[in-house]
C-alpha cells in the first residue's frame, strides 16, 4: 500500500533516516546510499546506513545496534517494532543474507520505505519476502524529492547506464572562467572553493578536459575537512594524448596514480607507452573520435563500468560544450565571483548552436537552489528534460 496509515511519529523517524543516508552520499560506490531507523514502542533502538564503498546495507548496521539495545534483550515483541527504510531492502543475495531476510529474521511489525529498488534483482521482491513473513509493508512518496536527490545517481544509472552528471563552474559576473592569458585563481572567493570539496566528497567520479589540467594545474583532491575521505577517480579526456609531454602536474602529486584514468583516441595507441614509469600505475582507455572529440558515450560507458553513478565534471569550456552540445547532462553548479572580466577572456561556454540559431532554440534549466558565500552566488540549475 502507498501513503497509509502515516503517523507524525513515521514522518519524524522517516526524516531521521533521510539524514542519515545524506551523510554518506558519494561514499558507497556504485550502491545507493540509504538511511535505516528501527523503533521498539516509539523508541529508536537501532540507526544505520549504507557504509563506505557500499557495504554493510544501512539495514544491517540498524540491526546490528538494535539487538545490542537493552529494551530488546529485556522484552522483545514484534509486534511492536517498525523499520523505517530510504530505499525497498534488498532481496538478492551476494555474499551476506539480503536485508528483506535480514529484517524477516530480525522480526518486525510494520516496514515503512520511501522508495521501490529499480535494481531487477529486487524491485518488488524485498517486499514481497516481508509481507509473506506477515510483515506490513508500506511505501510512502512521502520526501520524495528529498529522497530521489539522495539517490539520483544510482536511479539514473539503473533507467538509462550512465551516470548522473554535474557541471561544476566557477565563473566571474559575465560568465568568464579565465583571463585571456589563462589566469582563473581566483574568480571565485575561499567559501565557493570550500563547497567545491564537498561536491567532490558527494560525486563518485571527477571528469576534466587536458587543457585545464595543463592551464589550471589543479590538485583535484580532497583536502581541509574532507581530507580524511579518500581521494575519487580522476578521468582526463586528452584526445592526443599531450599529456605525455608534461610530467610536472599537480595531480599526480595529490591524488594516487592508481585513480588516474587518462582516455585518448584509439588512433593514438602507438603512442601509449604504459610502460613508461609515469604512467606505469595510470590507467589509458581508448574510445573513437567523433565530429573532432572523444565519444561521450563511450567516455560514459567507461565511467560507469567503474562504479560511478554520480559524476563531476570540473572543465573547461569544450567538455562542458560538448555535454551541453549533446543533452548529456542532469545540472549545472555554477560559482559566480564578484569580478566582471573582459569580453575576450575564455568564456564557460562555446558556440554550439548555429550563429542564427533562435532564442527559443537553446537550452532552458529550472533553478533549484541559490547560495549567498559572502558576495559570491551558488546557483544549482536542473536540466530539463
Amino acid at each position: 500500500m502507498i501513503d497509509a496509515n502515516i503517523s507524525q511519529d513515521d514522518k519524524k523517524f522517516l526524516k531521521i533516516a533521510l539524514n542519515l543516508a545524506r551523510r554518506n552520499v558519494g561514499l558507497t560506490g556504485k550502491n545507493p546510499s540509504v538511511g535505516c531507523v528501527i523503533t521498539f514502542r516509539d523508541i529508536i533502538i537501532g540507526r544505520g546506513n549504507t557504509q563506505l564503498g557500499g557495504r554493510p546495507h544501512a539495514e544491517i548496521m540498524a540491526i546490528k545496534q538494535a539487538l545490542d539495545h537493552p529494551l530488546i534483550q529485556e522484552k522483545r515483541e514484534i509486534q511492536e517494532i517498525n523499520v523505517y527504510i530510504t530505499l525497498e531492502p534488498c532481496a538478492h543475495e551476494t555474499t551476506s543474507p539480503s536485508c528483506a531476510k535480514a529484517i524477516v529474521n530480525f522480526g518486525a511489525n510494520r516496514v515503512i520505505y520511501l522508495a521501490t529498488d529499480p535494481d531487477i534483482r529486487t524491485n518488488g521482491k524485498g517486499k514481497s519476502i516481508m509481507e509473506k513473513a506477515g510483515i506490513e509493508c508500506i511505501e510512502t512518496k512521502m520526501y520524495e524529492g528529498e529522497n530521489s536527490d539522495i539517490l539520483k545517481g544510482f536511479l539514473k544509472q539503473k533507467k538509462t547506464g550512465l551516470p548522473y552528471i554535474t557541471l561544476k563552474i566557477g565563473s566571474s559576473i559575465n560568465g568568464k572562467i579565465a583571463t585571456q592569458n589563462g589566469e582563473s585563481k581566483w574568480i571565485t572567493n575561499s567559501l565557493c572553493r570550500k563547497r567545491v570539496q564537498l561536491l567532490r566528497s558527494e560525486n563518485d567520479g571527477i571528469l576534466i578536459g587536458k587543457n585545464s589540467v595543463f592551464v589550471d594545474n589543479p590538485r583535484l583532491n580532497l583536502r581541509d575537512q574532507y581530507e580524511s575521505i579518500e581521494n575519487k577517480p580522476i578521468f582526463i579526456l586528452d584526445t592526443n594524448f599531450e599529456i605525455s609531454g608534461f610530467g610536472n602536474l599537480s595531480i599526480f602529486d595529490n591524488v594516487e596514480k592508481n585513480k588516474v584514468h587518462i582516455i585518448t583516441s584509439k588512433e593514438l595507441k602507438y603512442k601509449i607507452t604504459k610502460d613508461h614509469k609515469f604512467f606505469k600505475e595510470v590507467s589509458i582507455e581508448e574510445v573513437d573520435i567523433e565530429q573532432g572529440f572523444l565519444n561521450m558515450q563511450e567516455i560514459l560507458k567507461i565511467v560507469s563500468k567503474m562504479g560511478v553513478n554520480r559524476l563531476l565534471v570540473e572543465g573547461g569550456a569544450r567538455v562542458w560544450t560538448s555535454f551541453l552540445k549533446i543533452g548529456l547532462f542532469d545540472e549545472i553548479v555554477i560559482f559566480t565571483g564578484n569580478k566582471i572580466i573582459n569580453d575576450s577572456a575564455t568564456s564557460c561556454f562555446n558556440d554550439f548552436l548555429p550563429l542564427d540559431a533562435r532564442l527559443g532554440d537553446f537550452p532552458t534549466l529550472t533553478l533549484t537552489s541559490l547560495l549567498r558565500w559572502e558576495d559570491n552566488i551558488e546557483a544549482k540549475w536542473l536540466a530539463n528534460s
